[in-house]
């Protein structure tokens, strides 16, 4: 503003150069984008030669880079390009601006496109269950996720309209689609349209299937249908389907939706019935490890670097980044291991280093020996090689300082915050989000859509463990909107960190029926890695094995340790059949006769689910384990496999939700399952969404 003084001498991001390396090219100067033959692994579909289109790089050169002219450098954001910082208050302005046009970017519409991409072992046996549940013949041979994030844009907001007009949240469930394999790529790309409706038996709209069967016939001799998300609103009492959005047939099992804004393609499903009608280009789409026609923008930039707050006197754990998203993870681990072998040859020696993705990386160092707080600080001004570049990055605690703001506060919640031993974090927290929330419980028609899918489904696995055959007497929508709130934060968390919409699944979860309203309004909470002790005020004398309170409680301080609990961890058990989740129903009301009424949740659940198949190699070998991803480097240790192999490093990063295989007659008690369980570690992963009320 050439008014006040620059905060400093020289502009700290481009080290009075005025220009830095440009963020779309990382500084090459060429605009290199992802192979889309080898899905930018640089390796053929056979595993055993490089690709032929990018020569082994995993990237195709498409030519010099827009936002550079191939010059590798660009003007500084900051000094615009006089080496030389702004005043204090122009560089806020700067950062106001900037954090609005990205706001801007974030509430409209994104660019048109779709990316299909196989499923991973957990979503591929959850529809196979969904297949068979729903009386499909044969099975689910391969399934694809399709990700449209502007159909998902589009779709979201048709559920904000439902929600205003229902003043709840609007039901939601699974329909199969079938059509002829010419159709499926441009559905999956543009959507459903109304104007090539044809038809219309049952009322205007898009048709879709409970059964699966009623599908086969559409795909017209082809063997590839689509399973869908469906909202509804408010179902139409004729079939015009004028006065609501949705009609449900239960003569024929059709749902029928008005709008296709109330749809939202999801997955990909072959199945083994198909007929020989294909499309090549269909197969040679599905054929690939990922197809897109997504236009993508790597992040090639990192922000500034965070200062170093601990105050803690050593600790076992470090934090470091930001780290650059275009690197492999590889060659960020390697340089991490020759940065403590330069600067800390102390501890170079047995470190276990976590590389973590999301919009940028970054670095989870387990220290084999306590490190001092002073040579932490110290490795913050030390120089950082990363793949070759010389830079500076933040080295901090990994469990926090109570002077700082949490930053592994994610949609409300910080996983170490009732945790002392395992992944502990000392920083200060704010007061938990549903301290002033409230619910509603909204009766929902067993004989509508989706009163009908909850109640067939909740019937399915009778009869229950102890013989009886349960009735379903009610079903309640649960409305609690600043849970539905965190819920949807977690959702686009999840969406940044996987590049993708993350899937959804209901699962049921059982517990003490008196504890219900408070489940209601604060949602289904992981346990704590601590006991409950008899002189807490909160959490003494209720007969608990690990407390509820936060980790500065000054009561409730001796580590919980296994006893026949926990099998996989200290998460949210969840199951896909009611038979299970009934076993830890308790507390049920007393009706005459000798019935009695129980009471169950079923959650709507979000996140990439890791499947592990397989026997526990110590009954305690994962009791303490708080997230999918602490299982790295210890799932083959932890886990031995039943007919198919650990899942790999990879896919444990890439997964936000542990899902153990059910084994039947092959289980060991005490080392297995009989029937499929879900593990959940973050609360607002899932939304308890129903009530259901059965009697025995």
């Amino acid at each position: 503003c050439g008014r006040r003084p620059p905060a400093a001498t020289v502009c700290e991001p481009c080290s009075g150069r005025g220009s830095m390396d440009c963020s779309r090219c990382a500084g090459t100067g060429r605009f290199m984008l992802p192979c889309r033959l080898c899905s930018g692994s640089g390796i053929s579909k056979h595993y055993k030669f490089q690709c032929s289109m990018c020569r082994g790089q995993g990237r195709v050169d498409r030519g010099e880079c827009n936002g550079c002219q191939g010059a590798r450098t660009r003007q500084c954001w900051t000094c615009h390009g006089s080496g030389v910082p702004p005043c204090t208050e122009c560089i806020e302005q700067q950062k106001h601006r900037r954090l609005q046009q990205a706001q801007q970017r974030m509430q409209g519409p994104p660019p048109p496109g779709v990316s299909i991409s196989q499923c991973g072992a957990g979503e591929l046996s959850t529809l196979q269950a969904l297949w068979s549940e729903r009386g499909g013949r044969g099975e689910v041979e391969a399934a694809w996720i399709v990700d449209n994030p502007l159909l998902t844009y589009d779709y979201f907001e048709r559920r904000k309209d439902l929600k205003a007009q229902l003043r709840r949240e609007p039901d939601e469930l699974q329909g199969f689609h079938g059509t002829h394999p010419d159709n499926v790529l441009s559905i999956a790309q543009t959507g459903f349209d109304a104007g090539r409706r044809a038809g219309q038996v049952f009322g205007a709209g898009e048709y879709f299937a409970k059964n699966p069967c009623v599908s086969e016939g559409y795909c017209r001799g082809g063997e590839y249908m689509f399973v869908c998300r469906l909202s509804l609103g408010h179902q139409s009492s004729t079939e015009a389907n004028t006065d609501g959005d949705h009609i449900w047939v239960p003569t024929q099992q059709y749902y029928v939706i008005s709008q296709p804004q109330q749809i939202l393609p999801q997955y990909i499903v072959r199945f083994s019935r198909g007929g020989s009608v294909c499309s090549p280009e269909l197969t040679r789409a599905l054929s690939l490890p990922r197809w897109s026609t997504k236009r993508e923008r790597q992040v090639m930039h990192v922000p500034a670097n965070r200062p170093c707050v601990m105050s803690m006197q050593s600790t076992n754990a470090l934090w470091m980044g930001y780290l650059h998203a275009n690197i492999p993870d590889n060659q960020l681990e390697a340089d991490v291991r020759a940065f403590f072998a330069r600067h800390a040859p102390s501890v170079a020696s047995g470190l276990r280093v976590h590389i973590a993705s999301g919009k940028y990386k970054k670095a989870h160092v387990q220290l084999p020996a306590a490190m001092a707080r002073d040579l932490v600080h110290k490795l913050n001004t030390l120089p950082f090689v990363e793949a070759g570049r010389e830079r500076r990055i933040c080295v901090d605690d990994a469990h926090g300082s109570p002077e700082q703001q949490c930053p592994r506060w994610i949609a409300g919640y910080c996983r170490g915050r009732n945790l002392r031993y395992t992944h502990s974090c000392w920083c200060s927290h704010k007061e938990r989000p549903t301290e002033k929330a409230r619910f509603r419980l909204i009766e929902v028609d067993l004989k509508g859509a989706k009163g009908t899918e909850i109640k067939d489904k909740f019937l399915q696995s009778a009869p229950f463990h102890d013989g009886s055959r349960p009735r379903v007497v009610a079903v309640h929508a649960v409305q609690n909107d600043v849970l539905a709130q965190l819920h949807e934060e977690y959702r686009a968390y999840l969406r940044n960190k996987n590049k993708e919409e993350p899937s959804v699944r209901e699962l049921y979860h059982g517990t003490n029926n008196k504890i219900l309203d408070v489940l209601f309004r604060h949602g289904l909470q992981p346990p704590s890695d601590f006991q409950a002790s008899d002189s807490c005020p909160v959490s003494g004398g209720k007969g608990l094995c690990t407390s509820l309170c936060n980790n500065d409680c000054k009561h409730c301080v001796a580590r919980h340790h296994w006893d026949k609990c926990h099998m996989f961890g200290l998460g949210i058990y969840l199951a896909d059949l009611s038979q299970k989740s009934h076993r830890y129903c308790s507390q049920p009301e007393e009706l005459p006769g000798g019935r009695r009424r129980f009471r169950m949740v079923l959650c709507s659940v979000l996140g990439r689910a890791l499947e592990v198949a397989g026997h526990l190699r110590a009954k305690d070998a994962m009791h303490d384990v708080c997230n999918v991803r602490a299982l790295g480097d210890d799932l083959q240790e932890m886990v031995e496999p039943h007919q198919c192999s650990v899942p790999s490093k990879h896919a444990v990063e890439g997964a936000d939700l542990l899902a153990v295989k059910g084994l039947g007659g092959a289980c060991r008690p005490g080392f297995s399952v009989v029937n499929s369980e879900y593990i959940a570690y973050h609360p607002y992963q899932c939304l308890p969404r129903y009530q259901i009320t059965y009697e025995v």
